[in-house]
């Protein structure tokens, strides 16, 4: 297939962008400061593909400047990139959703004639894999912590958070010593897609790892993140996501689990292992889980029972039932 080669395209005539206030107002989008986050993480990546340089005001400039079909055929071709880098859907359809966004900001203040309305997301399976590890390999996860040293407690308290509570690494990560409140056995969190922090209640367990590590933290005071980082260069700073992904990876394989377990993977874990606990009590897992949807915890419970693969079977028995062959 021949590779579709787009050359220089003249700007149409519409009003001039402001290459002062635009892009600064889009990172004040007041959306989740992770989406947001990622919102302007997106559009840096787009502006590298399309201007092979960093998203400036006046590389945004030039991309709302275009006229709707150059600006289509640009994105689409930003699109096509993203599957040839076997990106996920996911990961695709919020860079996608990132440069809506801003084109929608720039019509909105009459910046703009681009209309991406036609572009269309990429269809995505949500929840492939929701079984996660066992409860035997979590505990080998937590045997391998050294709980005399401070990493070892924070991590400690890190991963029951992920097992007790079923968070987000986010949600970690974005929490302050002011929002643990042991006294009432909470934590406030920051949910996903929510302007408010909401609070959680945490088990005895759950509870007495986070008073452990905060006889260890750095600067144990209010306004300081609840979960810190340790190393030398950024001692006392607020941990990041990646760094609590390569923890609970770096656990796993100590704990000798082949398979890639990453904070998501703990939490489809925790909302499994309750599951078979509790019988399938999905109104119970959408507390823990606080999915806003209840289909989405029915396709964790249909994971977890297998329903699929035993309605192959009943149909593979009738079929031998009846003299044919389950198989050639």
């Amino acid at each position: 297939m021949l590779e579709i080669v787009i050359q220089k395209i003249v700007p149409v005539s519409v009003p001039v962008v402001s290459s002062d206030d635009l892009w600064a107002e889009f990172g004040q989008l007041k959306i989740a400061d992770s989406t947001r986050k990622q919102y302007v993480k997106a559009i840096e990546n787009f502006c590298q593909f399309a201007y092979d340089g960093s998203a400036t005001p006046e590389t945004i400039a030039e991309f709302l400047n275009l006229d709707r079909y150059a600006a289509i055929e640009i994105v689409l071709r930003y699109r096509r990139h993203s599957i040839d880098r076997n990106l996920a859907p996911s990961t695709i359809n919020v860079r996608l959703a990132a440069i809506k966004s801003l084109v929608d900001m720039a019509r909105k203040l009459g910046k703009t004639t681009i209309d991406l309305s036609d572009i269309e997301s990429i269809p995505s399976e949500s929840y492939r894999d929701t079984r996660g590890i066992s409860i035997e390999q979590f505990k080998s996860m937590l045997d391998a912590i050294d709980p005399s040293t401070p990493i070892g407690v924070r991590d400690y308290a890190i991963m029951l958070l992920f097992w007790g509570n079923a968070l987000r690494r986010g949600e970690i990560a974005n929490a302050n010593i002011e929002d643990f409140l042991p006294q009432q056995q909470k934590l406030m969190i920051l949910g996903k897609g929510k302007r408010a922090k909401e609070g959680i209640d945490l088990s005895d367990g759950v509870n007495h790892a986070l008073e452990e590590w905060l006889h260890f933290h750095p600067r144990n005071e209010p306004g300081q993140p609840l979960i810190t980082s340790l190393s030398h260069n950024c001692y006392g700073a607020r941990i990041a996501g990646d760094s609590i992904y390569r923890i609970v990876q770096g656990y796993a394989e100590a704990a000798g689990i082949e398979r890639r377990v990453s904070p998501h993977r703990l939490r489809h874990s925790s909302i499994t292992a309750f599951l078979d606990a509790s019988d399938g009590n999905i109104r119970a897992a959408q507390a823990l889980s606080r999915h806003s949807q209840m289909n989405t915890l029915t396709l964790y419970d249909d994971k977890r029972r297998q329903q699929q693969k035993g309605a192959s079977g009943v149909l593979e028995g009738l079929l031998v039932e009846t003299g044919g062959k389950a198989s050639d």
